[in-house]
């Protein structure tokens, strides 16, 4: 004579959904971000009128097909039809005299006179960063565009940094030429602080302009660093777009976000203690 514990079937589910949650959240790892610390932001000094430009278009389109959101760019365009005053700005304050050129990580490297390579953004992604979380949204009503930053503190200590969305237009015909991340102004702009395990939610308005598809922009944010400065400011420790579908942070994973993994042991742990359980007693034989 043994007791058998007899669980309701919709408790049962809860308990094996509970431990799968639990496995998850000790399972989930990085697919093609292994050994990236954050998601490097890379701006891209760029013109129409140059071949070498030209070719890192198709470079960049195959990074952000292939490589997911482990990496976020901004692209800026100079002396040509989607040049800005920002656009010059920020090439003076990298000492960029050259297209095409970049920076990661608002200027930890740069690279004058050559494209993006695959190469260079993963060296950059493996170095030792201050953990944030970084989620956007955005929302677009007419001609407004609406975004909205939360950054979360992930390492348990301090953060002082400065938050920046900035609004970029994907799939732009010119010349035979489709061309994406073309920098169109900034959404946002604001210094933070945030204590351990805190977050701050930010958000900003940007007004499209009649030239600007409105289906066709994204807002792509970043967190930098003012503890970790160089010859060009501040680091970037994190990026993140409005098309990822949960935080950037590449060792936190992608399938289930904590939060939600979180939420539902609970509710399944207290849905099984408020079911009714009773022990039956059965015979059994053994032969031997």
């Amino acid at each position: 004579m043994v007791p058998i514990l007899k669980v309701e079937p919709l408790s049962f589910l809860c308990i094996l959904l509970a431990v799968t949650s639990t496995l998850l959240l000790y399972s989930i790892g990085p697919a093609s971000s292994q050994g990236f610390t954050h998601s490097v932001f890379v701006e891209v000094f760029s013109s129409t009128w140059s071949e070498p430009c030209r070719r890192e278009q198709i470079q960049i389109r195959d990074i952000r097909q292939n490589r997911g959101h482990i990496v976020h760019f901004v692209v800026y365009h100079l002396q040509d039809v989607w040049s800005t005053v920002d656009s010059v700005k920020r090439a003076t304050e990298l000492e960029f005299n050259f297209v095409p050129s970049h920076a990661y990580d608002g200027g930890y490297s740069r690279v004058s006179g050559a494209i993006v390579e695959w190469n260079e953004i993963e060296s950059i992604g493996s170095r030792t960063v201050h953990l944030v979380e970084l989620t956007v949204i955005k929302y677009v009503n007419g001609s407004t565009l609406s975004a909205q930053v939360k950054v979360t503190e992930r390492n348990g200590y301090s953060f002082n940094g400065e938050v920046v969305a900035y609004v970029v237009e994907n799939d732009i015909e010119l010349e035979g030429i489709r061309w994406d991340n073309v920098y169109r102004g900034t959404v946002l702009r604001q210094g933070i602080f945030l204590r351990p395990n805190s977050y701050v939610v930010i958000n900003g308005n940007w007004t499209i302009p009649p030239d600007v598809n409105p289906d066709n922009v994204e807002v792509v944010a970043i967190v930098t660093d003012r503890s970790t400065s160089g010859k060009y400011g501040p680091y970037v420790v994190q990026s993140a777009c409005d098309k990822d579908s949960s935080a950037a942070i590449p060792e936190f994973g992608t399938v289930l976000p904590i939060q939600i993994i979180a939420i539902t042991t609970l509710l399944c742990i207290i849905k099984v203690l408020r079911s009714r359980v009773t022990i039956d007693r059965v015979r059994f034989t053994v032969s031997w």
